[in-house]
């Protein structure tokens, strides 16, 4: 199959994906003119092929998961989406037909997230595929990490733990329906904008769960200047994960491993004890689970203690690109 060059593919395969976005130019410039809005903030992820992801996963859902992740930190700040931009490096062996099916999937997401590719780069080196999104989003006082106050309840959405074992899904031993779905999870992490509105009003302090609960939950507990204690039994699990659970030797190390293997993407947040009631029922209005886990106190550090209160000691915090 022939290659198609760089500024055919930009013209014909991602040039779609800017359709409404004015300032892209159908990117066709240098640059792209970014809408006035009060407000933008900006975030960038890089995934490395056999880093952030196997070898054989499909490229459309590669593709789905690198903008995701974006869309991911944006709603950690309470912003809505904007636009992104798009980088690639693409292997020197890449087919034309596994370029349409990375196009595929970011299209999908385009339009799911309503969030238009704006401008990038794509070039050709190398064994494996590098993608670099930087996304923008709107928001007027954007949530920070720093906001956090002794008394604030912490809450989780979602369920913690099916990222960590989607990567290994087919050596679980599980069933293979529960495989899949863990599997899912893995590549298919959904950002939770359904609460940016609620965590805008409601919230004190947040950030997305990608390194693992233990080590964000130390990354806002440093940021405020205060301890976070979280309830092991009250961290949600999905059922695939219990029954994973459940099958292990050591409760412990299988507990801190669903705590620190990241890639959950789901939100970890407090909120005042007063805005407790507010917030689940925002929460149940747009349709996205949360759980409460625990509660900000005085001093410094993360603390996970199990129905008897006894601290449960976990050694690894979560994944580090370093």
């Amino acid at each position: 199959m022939s290659r198609v060059g760089e500024f055919d593919f930009i013209a014909q395969s991602l040039a779609p994906l800017s359709s409404g976005y004015e300032g892209a130019f159908g990117l066709t410039d240098d640059a792209a003119l970014l809408a006035q809005k009060a407000g933008l903030v900006v975030t960038t992820d890089t995934l490395v092929q056999g880093v952030h992801f196997r070898s054989d996963d499909p490229l459309d859902l590669v593709a789905r998961k690198a903008l995701r992740v974006n869309i991911s930190d944006l709603v950690a700040m309470a912003a809505k989406p904007h636009a992104f931009l798009l980088s690639i490096v693409w292997p020197e062996d890449i087919r034309q037909d596994q370029q349409n099916l990375f196009v595929d999937g970011l299209s999908a997401d385009v339009s799911q997230y309503s969030i238009p590719l704006i401008g990038g780069d794509t070039t050709r080196g190398g064994d494996r595929l590098v993608i670099t999104i930087t996304a923008f989003g709107e928001v007027d006082a954007p949530l920070r990490r720093s906001g956090a106050r002794p008394g604030d309840r912490v809450f989780v959405s979602g369920t913690i733990g099916d990222g960590f074992l989607g990567l290994g899904a087919a050596d679980t031993g599980l069933p293979q329906h529960q495989v899949e779905q863990l599997n899912t999870r893995y590549l298919l992490p959904e950002p939770r904008v359904e609460l940016i509105e609620a965590l805008r009003q409601i919230a004190s302090a947040g950030l997305d769960i990608s390194d693992g609960l233990v080590s964000d939950a130390g990354h806002l507990a440093r940021a405020s200047g205060v301890s976070l204690d979280i309830r092991l039994e009250d961290v949600p699990l999905s059922d695939p994960a219990r029954l994973w659970l459940s099958r292990q030797d050591n409760g412990v190390d299988a507990w801190s491993s669903l705590f620190t293997g990241g890639d959950d993407y789901e939100m970890l947040f407090c909120v005042p004890e007063k805005e407790r009631n507010a917030l689940l029922t925002a929460a149940q209005a747009c349709g996205v689970p949360v759980t409460e886990i625990g509660e900000i106190a005085e001093g410094e550090g993360v603390r996970v203690t199990d129905d008897s209160s006894k601290i449960v000691q976990i050694l690894r915090t979560g994944f580090t690109h370093f």
